[in-house]
């Protein structure tokens, strides 16, 4: 690929000058770089070192500079520059990982390469000196899988997914969120060892799937999964979904709710609570039938929609490629309709006050707002009583 001139942040020259004072080396390492290289602003600022730990945290406390332990077992310790942070992490050998995602133990080496090589794909195992634009290390050949678009893991791709399981969806993130294809061998490694995601945590996984469904190639990503056999170990039900996923909103409940057909049950996937009601909503078959096939006009359907899934009206319609009604829908709320009980002209105590039991008011409630709904001239303080008043006689 051609040269490209890396401008790095000035606290993260810095930081390497302050290290390189004091006699170490210190690079900036994996995805900045590759962000970097392929000309994106990255979204933060790895470094490397041989540097010790301990020594780093004593050479920058001696320059004034906060520092974080944040996992000196692991060699790594975080530097706070004004409101920026910067992790620096020893270079350092991989020992075995019996639990799937951390080393049992890890070794310091002296060695770049060494550091380098313990890394996931060749695009993030790269290094660049930012005391030299152009000082990049590249060992394995990132540049080049950059260049010819491709995710290829470093050295043997059943070692290293092995050594994280993890490693096996971010193979299909990074082909995602970058538009990349795998490598054949890596692709066939992900495919081969697929089942040791089930010992990848809930959370971790979801986050993952989080940037692929959010992703503008979130269709490719989906099929990634479900060709190398993946999507099972993130939920048992997800299939190929029910829309375009990328003409969705890019709201990752609504593009989660579209690989599922019909509600299911969530708990295996340990989502947040919102999260969760939002995609039984959006699923909910039943409820959208039940206002789709009823008789009213369609502006009623749209104001009926709002009531029942309200931010989410126009996502659920997205989802079964009902593009008419989600317009209407997006019309009727510019019109800031009553959808909600709170949006009546009446309260509670209104009708308390002429006289209707305790008990009855949240049901006589319900009924206004169904009232309303069909017909919205009717929501006025005035002709709501009066219907009350009907009501109760």
């Amino acid at each position: 690929m051609s040269e490209v001139m890396i401008k790095y942040p000035e606290n993260v020259s810095k930081i390497a000058k302050i290290l390189s004072d004091n006699g170490y080396k210190a690079y900036a390492v994996g995805g900045c770089i590759r962000d970097a290289l392929m000309e994106k602003k990255p979204a933060d600022w790895d470094m490397t070192t041989d540097c010790p730990p301990s020594t780093m945290l004593e050479i920058f406390e001696k320059e004034g500079l906060r520092t974080i332990p944040t996992g000196l077992k692991h060699g790594t310790v975080t530097i706070l520059i004004g409101n920026e942070t910067y992790e620096c992490t020893t270079f350092r050998i991989d020992g075995s990982y019996t639990d799937s995602r951390h080393p049992d133990s890890v070794t310091f080496t002296p060695e770049l390469s060494e550091d380098l090589r313990r890394r996931d794909f060749t695009v993030n195992a790269m290094a660049g000196d930012p005391l030299l634009s152009n000082g990049i290390t590249d060992i394995f050949g990132g540049r080049n899988d950059i260049e010819n678009k491709i995710i290829r893991a470093v050295g043997d791709p059943e070692k290293r997914f092995t050594e994280d399981a993890l490693r096996i969806l971010r193979a299909v993130r990074f082909a995602t969120t970058l538009d990349f294809s795998i490598d054949n061998d890596t692709k066939a490694a992900a495919k081969s060892l697929g089942s040791r995601l089930k010992d990848v945590s809930a959370e971790r996984k979801a986050v993952e799937l989080k940037k692929i469904l959010l992703s503008k190639n979130a269709d490719r990503g989906i099929s990634l999964l479900l060709e190398l056999d993946l999507a099972k170990y993130i939920h048992p039900s997800i299939s190929s979904p029910k829309t375009t996923v990328s003409s969705l909103p890019e709201r990752f409940s609504t593009r989660l709710a579209s690989l599922f057909h019909g509600v299911p049950n969530l708990s295996v996937m340990k989502l947040s609570n919102e999260i969760t009601t939002q995609v039984k909503l959006l699923c909910d078959d039943d409820l959208y039938d039940e206002i789709i096939n009823s008789n009213e006009q369609i502006d009623v359907k749209a104001r009926l929609m709002l009531s029942k899934y309200g931010e989410l009206a126009e996502d659920a319609a997205l989802l079964r490629d009902d593009v008419k009604l989600c317009d209407t829908i997006s019309s009727e709320r510019k019109k800031n309709p009553c959808v909600k009980i709170t949006d009546l002209a009446v309260s509670g105590n209104d009708i308390l006050n002429i006289g209707i039991k305790p008990r009855n008011i949240g049901n006589i409630m319900q009924k206004l707002l169904a009232l309303v709904i069909k017909n919205p001239s009717l929501n006025e303080k005035g002709k709501l009583l009066s219907i009350v008043t009907e009501i109760k006689e």
